[in-house]
């Protein structure tokens, strides 16, 4: 209910193309069928507490204070959870929704929102011509809607042409209106009969078609914008300040409600993003947040504070504020590239105990699978775990010792039973069949270029 409250906010600006709302109507119970009762709520907050709880020292700890830790996370996460259950009230019948409508307590909202701002349909015969006039469009490749034709064509009565009518009696309620300097329209269509795709150098999906801004003004003399849900949610916060937390999981829900595959064939994360998520942390000199992902990443997918300040070195007055943001600007990379889906998980998630006190940080579950399949079941090479070390800084060159040490540190290779690891990998690098390093006069090995870094 919050994105009505967001719509109730702007009703009397707000304005629903008679084709939005036919298709509305036509996925409506499809939706509904989907729908699943939630879950008991705070699973996840209590296994993250508790594996932070069972990680403490017994021989830093007394016993007896850490199962005190453990009464007192059961009993307040007890009372919470029971009090998000009560305020979800009875869980939706999908059945009965589905049989009648008018039990639909969204409907029964949006109706009272979108009284009178509905637009009229098209005269059955204009309809039709209209249909016509969008394919002729579509032959010619004039946006909005003519990706559609692949997958709609036999849709009954657009036959693919629903965006072009939408696009069309939205120009015409502007027009006839007359009174607005420039309109939204609020979309999460990401295909490039919409918004500007760029594949070279990398691929990113920009704004709005120019064509589209073209045609609105020349028709109607406002501008027009294309906003997707997250950033006019994200705008109205701006507008109409109010409860950030309230915000901040609306966006979350609108990007995680987003099952299906992204128009443009972008993916969430994978081994590959995730191995470049690394590399590029390393080659921007963030290796603390490189180093404290893998070590999240090979364990549970948490990480906590104790960990990271031993991990990176850090002072024990060093604070973690803005610990996440060198990750958080890599993603930005990999998303501009067009690699990695805009709403996929922060490869670095804080968790806190109390508002500014970080506890930890999360990553990715999929990111603990792709350090497990990094790591197993093949074991390293000494070159190839000297690869790893060494593309931390790509430039330099490195001692025999250095990469050893490097390679100890990090856990890549199993020292237990390795006699003379020093000698084994000189030797390694040494052959004449390894390109991963080359050799300088000074007698130091300098990362080659075309080496596999991850």
């Amino acid at each position: 209910m919050l994105a009505l409250s967001r719509l109730e906010v702007l009703q009397e600006r707000a304005w629903v193309p008679h084709q939005a709302l036919l298709e509305f109507w036509r996925n409506r119970q499809s939706v509904i069928s989907t729908l699943q009762t939630p879950g008991p709520p705070l699973e996840a907050v209590r296994s993250e507490l508790f594996a932070i709880v069972n990680g403490l020292r017994p021989d830093r700890e007394r016993p007896d204070d850490i199962q005190q830790i453990r009464n007192t996370i059961e009993t307040q996460l007890t009372e919470i959870s029971d009090a998000v259950s009560a305020a979800r009230g009875t869980p939706l019948d999908v059945d009965a929704l589905l049989a009648d409508t008018s039990r639909d307590p969204v409907l029964e909202r949006l109706e009272g929102i979108l009284e009178d701002r509905v637009g009229a349909p098209f005269e059955s015969d204009e309809y039709t011509k209209m249909v016509q006039e969008g394919l002729d469009r579509f032959a010619l490749q004039i946006p909005p809607g003519y990706e559609d034709l692949k997958d709609k064509k036999d849709q009954i009565p657009e036959r693919g042409t629903g965006d072009f009518l939408l696009w069309e009696q939205s120009l015409r309620h502007v027009k006839e209106t007359g009174q607005h300097a420039g309109f939204v329209i609020v979309t999460n269509d990401k295909k490039d009969d919409w918004r500007v795709l760029l594949s070279k150098p990398r691929k990113r999906v920009l704004g709005v078609r120019p064509e589209l801004v073209s045609e609105a003004l020349n028709r109607t003399g406002a501008k027009f914008v294309l906003l997707t849900q997250s950033d006019f949610y994200r705008l109205m916060a701006k507008l109409y300040p109010g409860d950030d937390s309230a915000l901040d999981s609306l966006i979350d829900a609108t990007t995680r409600g987003t099952e299906e595959e992204s128009e443009t064939g972008v993916e969430t994360w994978t081994a590959e993003t995730y191995g470049r998520l690394i590399s590029d942390l390393r080659a921007t000199g963030n290796h603390a947040q490189a180093a404290v992902i893998i070590l999240a990443s090979a364990g549970d997918g948490f990480v906590d504070r104790a960990a990271i300040y031993a991990s990176a070195g850090f002072a024990e007055e060093r604070s973690l504020r803005r610990f996440s943001l060198p990750a958080q600007r890599a993603m930005l990379t990999l998303i501009e590239e067009g690699v990695l889906r805009e709403e996929s998980q922060l490869p670095l998630e804080a968790i806190y105990e109390r508002p500014g006190k970080t506890i930890g940080y999360r990553v990715p579950a999929d990111f603990v699978e792709f350090e497990a399949a990094r790591m197993s079941p093949r074991e390293m090479t000494w070159i190839s775990a000297a690869v790893e070390v060494a593309s931390q800084e790509k430039s330099r060159g490195w001692s025999v010792a250095e990469l050893i040490d490097g390679i100890r540190d990090q856990g890549l290779k199993d020292f237990s039973s390795a006699k003379t690891p020093e000698a084994t990998l000189r030797r390694d690098l040494n052959s004449e069949r390894q390109k991963a390093f080359t050799r300088g006069s000074d007698g130091l090995f300098t990362l080659s270029e075309d080496a596999e870094m991850f």
